[in-house]
């Protein structure tokens, strides 16, 4: 492997494999199994079976793409500020993608990184909490590089070398989406919440425009998108009045 990232924690422990089902479900059971050390990092170019937020699946061409999931034992982040390790993980994808590229990259609430208007990655972080503390963190990436061809999906998803027509190098690529994941790692141990709550508000996809809001039966109402609260809620102006809800009961259709 020639993946040295200059890092302090994550992906010290660096286990690149040519081909695996799932880098999340490889590290889950690698956790359960051992006990690897904070940053521990399980990367792949060819991830046959990976899963995103509600178990939704994605598979990319082989060589093209990196699946990346990062291992956090952050004790020192307690429940109620779990979406800041979130935030975290988003910030570190644009940033590598915006030092990468040089493109605008936006966030789109909850877990995925756009740019010029097309999914480029998806985020998945799963967390496992042991009484008012965070025990473990389980932050999956997946980042389009090489892909060209997104067939059905075309008109909705891009890649590093789509949106640039520049050829980029996966190991490079990840080396450098490692560093960008430990400096923002690092500045959520260090407390700086509010300058992540901060940057991650500013780089919202679609913040301070009309989107449609819509809830679990369905029901449709263009709203005022404002932001993103400390918990995670999505904060929007209906009419003259403020509302914040939780991912789940409400998604952004970011249409219209």
């Amino acid at each position: 492997m020639n993946i040295y990232p200059n890092t302090l924690l994550v992906g010290k422990v660096c286990h690149l494999i040519d081909t695996v089902d799932s880098t999340q479900t490889f590290l889950k059971n690698l956790y359960a199994n051992s006990r690897p050390i904070d940053g521990t990092v399980i990367l792949s170019y060819n991830q046959t079976s990976g899963y995103g937020q509600r178990k939704s699946t994605w598979q990319g061409q082989s060589g093209m793409n990196i699946a990346l999931s990062c291992l956090f034992l952050p004790a020192f982040l307690s429940a109620k500020d779990h979406f800041f390790l979130t935030m975290a993980v988003a910030l570190a994808v644009k940033s590598t993608l915006r030092n990468l590229t040089g493109k605008a990259i936006y966030i789109k609430w909850p877990n995925d990184i756009i740019v010029d208007d097309l999914k480029i990655a998806g985020i998945l972080i799963e967390t496992n909490l042991q009484q008012s503390s965070i025990n473990t963190v389980f932050a999956g990436i997946g980042l389009n590089v090489k892909q060209k061809d997104f067939g059905v999906l075309k008109n909705k998803a891009t890649s590093m070398e789509l949106a640039t027509n520049n050829s980029y190098d996966l190991d490079q690529v990840a080396r450098v989406l490692m560093e960008w994941l430990d400096k923002y790692y690092l500045q959520l141990k260090s407390g700086k919440y509010d300058d992540l709550l901060r940057e991650y508000n500013n780089s919202l996809y679609l913040r301070d425009q009309l989107v449609n809001l819509q809830d679990s039966k369905g029901l449709t109402r263009s709203v005022l998108f404002k932001g993103v609260e400390r918990d995670g809620k999505v904060s929007v102006m209906i009419g003259e009045k403020s509302e914040s809800f939780i991912h789940g009961v409400v998604r952004i259709l970011y249409s219209g």
